[in-house]
Order: structure tokens, then C-alpha cells, then sequence
């Protein structure tokens, strides 16, 4: 699997993009290129503010990475600059981190219970996107147009009615569950599925899982056992 160069975040305000600092510009600007291209629609129409860490950027370098965004994602960039809200932690061994990058790699989503897990309380409305690299738990509702992006598993405990990409990174194992699932359009890594168009024939009351077996998405009632 490709290094991270560039990792990209949902935050409540919009995205965050995390830099390696010892990695040469073009390869941060290839890589970043290549994931706003595997992100397709999940970017397209939204509304992001971009803080980005990690690397210092010159101005012309910013101004790169800004132009790459506006004309690759599709998204509206309300704004770009340095996330100065990290500069006041105290410094961390980068063995340490590099070991644990490491790890989770290893072990990283072996089971819906497993890694690290971001939770988002509230209503999803059209043209808002969360992203996370890792679990994502929305507590509310995704609305037609919201969009709900993570590398792990996606759970949402409400109405699910947007976009959901689950295993963003291409990772099969993901899975995603609801209480109402009723997406415009389901992701697992690289297999897509849409809602059928005979909703009224399933129970929106249910909750229901989705996953991929043999590259296609088989969904299912996830109902506790008797």
C-alpha cells in the first residue's frame, strides 16, 4: 500500500490536510492529486475551510496546493492556511511515532469494534462533508447531498440518506451500518452501489448493514440474536 504523504481530515469547521515534512513538494502535490481524484464525488459541491499541518509551506507553495484543490475537488474553499492550533504541544519522538504508525497498520480495522474512531454529533445537511481516517460515528442524520467519508467502518445512528464511503483507503473489511439506510450512493473501497429504486418494499425502521463479499455489497437486517 502507498506511504501517506498527505492524510486528509474531517474537522468540524471543514478539512484538515497533514503533510509529511521530509517528503519533496511534487511528491506531496502527486500524492494529494491522486487522493482528491479517488475522493470523486465526496468533494464535489461542498463548502470546506482547509487548515493544513505537518510541512511549512512558502507562499508560492501554498498557493499551489490552494490552486490544486479549488480546480481538482470541486469543492468551494472558503479558505487555506496553517493550522496554528497544534504549535503549542509538546514535541513527540518521531521513533515513537513511526512505531506507531507501524502498529496500527498492523492492526488497524481487523473488526467493527477496532481503531481509531471519530464521533460526529448532529444532522449532516446537504453539501456538508465529514471525513475521518479511521471509524466514523454520526450521531444524527445524513441528509440527501451530505456526505460521509472514512477509512474504516461507517455507523450512523439515524437516517442514512447521502453519500457514504466507507474504506476510503481501499480497504474491503470496512463496513457500514444504520438505523435508516437509504444512501443516494454506498461506497466500500472501490465498489459502488445506489439505492434501489423500490424503496417503499423495505423497512426504513430496521437497522441494516452493508459490506463486500466477492466485490459486490450485500445488504442485511442487523438485528441482535434472540
Amino acid at each position: 500500500m502507498e506511504e501517506n504523504i498527505v492524510t486528509f481530515k474531517g474537522s468540524v469547521n471543514g478539512l484538515i490536510v497533514i503533510m509529511k515534512e521530509d517528503e519533496p513538494f511534487e511528491a506531496v502535490m502527486e500524492q494529494m492529486e491522486r487522493k482528491i481524484a479517488s475522493a470523486g464525488k465526496f468533494f464535489k459541491g461542498a463548502s470546506l475551510s482547509v487548515k493544513y499541518r505537518g510541512r511549512k509551506l512558502s507562499e508560492k507553495e501554498a498557493a499551489k496546493i490552494h490552486d490544486l484543490l479549488v480546480q481538482k475537488s470541486g469543492a468551494e474553499i472558503k479558505e487555506f492556511s496553517e493550522d496554528t492550533e497544534t504549535s503549542t504541544k509538546p514535541v513527540v519522538n518521531q521513533s515513537e511515532v513511526q512505531q506507531h504508525r507501524f502498529e496500527m497498520k498492523n492492526y488497524f480495522f481487523k473488526g467493527i469494534d477496532e481503531g481509531r474512531t471519530k464521533f460526529y454529533k448532529g444532522t449532516l445537511r446537504s453539501g456538508q462533508l465529514v471525513s475521518f481516517d479511521g471509524n466514523l460515528v454520526v450521531i444524527g442524520d445524513v441528509n440527501p447531498g451530505a456526505e460521509v467519508v472514512a477509512t474504516g467502518n461507517v455507523a450512523v445512528m439515524g437516517s442514512l440518506r447521502g453519500i457514504v464511503h466507507a474504506g476510503a483507503d481501499g480497504n474491503k473489511d470496512a463496513m457500514v451500518v444504520a438505523f435508516n439506510l437509504q444512501p443516494m450512493q454506498l461506497r466500500i473501497a472501490d465498489v459502488i452501489t445506489r439505492s434501489p429504486d423500490e424503496k417503499e418494499s423495505r423497512n426504513p425502521m430496521v437497522p441494516e448493514l452493508a459490506y463486500v463479499k466477492g466485490d459486490m455489497v450485500y445488504i442485511e437486517r442487523f438485528l441482535p440474536q434472540r
